[in-house]
């Protein structure tokens, strides 16, 4: 919800009796403020922060001002991290990626996009939500052994949801050369348009030659725009299905064995993968507002 929208949905809450609504509307705007704004040498709001701030506050106890931030709809929650670098070319990069799509869609037979990027899987499991009898707290084990890592680079065809994958303990240039050599290989006669994110890697003078020899054409994603990114949504379903909670900190092949059949059940595409990641025709207006099968022989380079 924006500034405004949140304002007057506050303003609303405001007329339950608790505040006339431009008291409400007024507190609400202040709270979203840091303290700092108002000379106080501190970044979180404290009830008497917030008496000693709004005049009309002075007459309220501080059990009153909390029982009436509650009913405006305002508690504590945790906060999100924000990093402002806007790219300048946010809007042509994502146009230039919604055209290609388009002209896929309209001729996949001779024109294919991939969608690509890489994925860290480690050792140790990560927790998440397990079901479990009430009273009996879930227990996953970790190994004693080194959490080593692993990398995955994959791509992601936007038309049909296949997926073509390298797994390797690291994924620099050469690796990346190789990845290249295969996709152009799998798309021998289309013209192939590959959407990378901004990893120095993938702008290495090494890459980029073997791309334009190979005549795969690199559209860039915006600087720190992940969400722009549908094959993240691949990563997270991965990591749902196979990596949260998993019991295999001590069989590290067999940990990766279970990622490979993961990825090797998008070999021939899916349309399951297209709908979750927001790509079906009908699903999708722009590209950037995106919000299985049987195991087939591996897609593996």
């Amino acid at each position: 919800m924006n500034s405004t929208g949140w304002l007057a949905w506050c303003t609303a809450r405001a007329g339950t009796g608790v505040f006339p609504p431009q008291q409400g509307a007024e507190l609400c705007a202040v709270v979203r403020q840091a303290p700092e704004g108002f000379g106080l040498p501190r970044p979180r709001w404290r009830l008497a922060d917030l008496r000693a701030v709004v005049p009309w506050l002075r007459e309220y106890s501080l059990s009153g001002i909390s029982q009436a931030l509650t009913r405006l709809g305002v508690r504590h929650t945790h906060g999100r991290f924000a990093l402002r670098r806007p790219d300048p070319d946010y809007q042509p990069k994502l146009a230039a990626i919604d055209q290609a799509v388009a002209r896929a869609r309209a001729a996949p037979a001779r024109v294919r996009v991939l969608d690509a990027d890489e994925l860290t899987l480690v050792r140790q499991p990560s927790l998440g939500l397990v079901s479990a009898p009430r009273g009996h707290e879930p227990t996953v084990p970790l190994t004693t052994e080194p959490n080593y890592t692993y990398r995955d680079a994959g791509a992601l065809d936007l038309i049909t949801g296949q997926v073509w994958w390298l797994g390797a303990q690291q994924v620099g240039v050469d690796r990346l050369m190789r990845f290249l050599r295969r996709l152009r290989a799998a798309y021998p006669t289309q013209e192939r348009s590959l959407v990378w994110d901004n990893w120095p890697v993938h702008r290495h003078p090494a890459v980029l030659a073997v791309a334009a020899a190979l005549g795969i054409t690199i559209l860039w994603l915006p600087t720190y725009a992940a969400w722009t990114n549908p094959i993240e949504k691949l990563w997270r379903w991965l990591k749902q299905d196979v990596v949260v909670a998993h019991r295999l900190a001590e069989q590290w092949g067999e940990l990766k064995g279970h990622v490979a059949a993961f990825l090797d059940q998008f070999a021939d595409g899916s349309e399951a993968l297209l709908r979750y990641v927001g790509l079906l025709p009908d699903q999708v207006v722009k590209l950037h507002k995106s919000p299985g099968s049987p195991p087939k022989p591996a897609n593996e380079v």
